[in-house]
C-alpha cells in the first residue's frame, strides 16, 4: 500500500498539474493554429519549397508540446519559489521543445526542402512561443498558490479562533465550578458555623442573660443568615453552575424545572438521539455545550416566569443535524418582539452562540406566549 502523501508533496502535486495543464492549454492552442497558418502559407509558395500538410506539420507541433510538457514535468519549475529559477527552468524547456519540432518537422517533411533560414525562423517562433507558454502556466501555477496560502491562512486563523474560544470555554467552566463550590462549601459552611453561634448565644439569653428584646433580635439575625445561606448563596451557586450539570444536561434542566413553583405546570421533551449524547456513562457533550443549553432555558424560563407571568412551560431538546435544537414555549403575555428588542441576557446568550456558529430566535405575540429556539452547535458532530 502506498504511503500517504503529506501536505507539502500534495500541494507540489497540484502546482505542478497546473503547470502543466495551463501550459499544455496555451501550446496546443498555438500548435493547431501554427500547423493551420503553415499549410495554408504553403499551398502558395513556390513549387519545391514546401510540401507538408497540416497533419505533418500538427504532429511536429505536437511532438513540440509533449517536448515542453515532458521537459518541464522533470525540471524543478513546480517546486521552485525563486522567479529566476522559474524563468531559467521554462527557458530551458522551451529550447528543448523548439529543437525537437524543428526536428520533428525535417521527419515529417514539412518543408519539401531543407531551408536554413526557414529552419531558423521556426526554431527561434517555438522557442518564444514555448516560452510563452510556460510563463503563461507558471502565472497560473501561482495564482494557485496564492490561493492556496490564503485558505490555509484562513483556516488556520479559524482553528486559532476556534481553539481559543474552547480555552475560554473551559476557563469559564473552571472559574464557575471553583466559585460555586466556594460559595456552597466554605462560604455556607462558615453561615453555619454563625449560626450555630448565635443559637448557643440565644440559647444563653433564654437561659436568664439577656432580655427577650435580645433574644427577639438574635432570632431575626439568625433567620435572616439562615435565608441567605439558603436563598442567597445557593441560588448564586446555581446561577454560576447549574445544579446536577456534573451528571448531565437533561438532568440539570430537570432540577432546573423541579424548582418552579407548584402551581407552574411544566413538561419536558427530550429526544432519544439528545439522551444517547447527554448519557452520563459515555457523555458525548462538552460541559461547554451542556452549560450553554442550560442556559438558554434558564434565561428563557427566567424571562417567561419575570415578565410574562406563565402558568406553563414546555421545553424540548432535539438533535438538528449537528446541532441540539432547544425550544421553550410559554403561555405567558408575550410582548411585542419586533419593538421590544432582546433583553440583556438574552442578547448576551444570542452573542455567545454566534460567536459559536449557533443562534438564538425569540417569536412573541401579546396575549399568546412566547417561544425561544436555539441551536447550540455539538463540536463531536461537525469534528467528525
Amino acid at each position: 500500500m502506498p504511503a500517504a502523501r503529506t501536505a507539502e508533496q500534495s500541494a507540489q502535486r497540484d502546482d505542478r498539474t497546473a503547470l502543466l495543464v495551463s501550459t499544455g492549454g496555451v501550446l496546443g492552442l498555438l500548435a493547431v493554429g501554427a500547423a493551420l497558418v503553415v499549410s495554408n502559407a504553403y499551398q502558395y509558395a513556390p513549387a519545391g519549397v514546401g510540401g507538408g500538410s497540416f497533419g505533418s506539420g500538427l504532429a511536429a507541433n505536437a511532438i513540440w508540446v509533449l517536448g515542453m510538457l515532458a521537459v518541464l514535468r522533470g525540471s524543478r519549475v513546480a517546486a521552485t519559489r525563486s522567479i529566476w529559477e522559474m524563468v531559467f527552468g521554462i527557458a530551458v524547456a522551451a529550447m528543448y521543445a523548439a529543437v525537437a519540432r524543428v526536428v520533428a518537422q525535417s521527419g515529417f517533411h514539412v518543408y519539401a526542402v531543407a531551408i536554413t533560414s526557414t529552419q531558423l525562423v521556426e526554431l527561434t517562433a517555438g522557442f518564444v512561443a514555448g516560452f510563452a507558454g510556460g510563463m503563461a502556466g507558471a502565472g497560473a501555477m501561482v495564482s494557485q498558490r496564492r490561493l492556496r496560502t490564503g485558505s490555509e491562512a484562513g483556516a488556520a486563523a479559524k482553528v486559532r479562533i476556534e481553539l481559543a474560544l474552547r480555552a475560554l470555554e473551559d476557563e469559564e467552566i473552571r472559574v464557575r465550578r471553583e466559585v460555586a463550590e466556594g460559595l456552597h462549601g466554605s462560604l455556607q459552611q462558615r453561615l453555619v458555623l454563625i449560626v450555630a453561634r448565635l443559637d448557643r448565644a440565644i440559647e444563653s439569653f433564654e437561659s436568664g442573660f439577656g432580655t427577650d428584646a435580645d433574644v427577639v433580635a438574635l432570632k431575626e439575625v439568625r433567620a435572616q443568615i439562615e435565608d441567605v445561606r439558603e436563598g442567597d448563596v445557593r441560588e448564586t451557586s446555581r446561577m454560576l453552575y447549574p445544579e446536577s450539570l456534573e451528571i448531565g444536561m437533561v438532568p440539570a434542566v430537570r432540577s432546573l424545572l423541579a424548582r418552579m413553583p407548584p402551581d407552574i405546570a411544566t413538561r419536558m421533551v427530550v429526544s432519544d438521539d439528545v439522551r444517547s449524547l447527554d448519557d452520563p456513562v459515555s457523555p458525548q457533550l462538552t460541559q461547554s455545550e451542556r452549560l450553554l443549553a442550560v442556559r438558554v432555558v434558564e434565561e428563557a424560563v427566567t424571562n417567561a416566569l419575570r415578565h410574562g407571568g406563565a402558568h406553563s412551560l414546555r421545553v424540548s431538546i432535539e438533535l438538528d443535524v449537528d446541532c441540539l435544537a432547544v425550544a421553550v414555549v410559554d403561555d405567558g403575555s408575550g410582548f411585542d418582539a419586533p419593538t421590544a428588542g432582546p433583553r440583556s441576557g438574552t442578547k448576551r446568550l444570542q452573542e455567545r452562540l454566534l460567536l459559536i456558529g449557533g443562534r438564538l430566535n425569540v417569536s412573541s405575540v401579546p396575549g399568546e406566549g412566547t417561544r425561544v429556539e436555539a441551536r447550540v452547535p455539538i463540536s463531536i458532530m461537525y469534528d467528525a
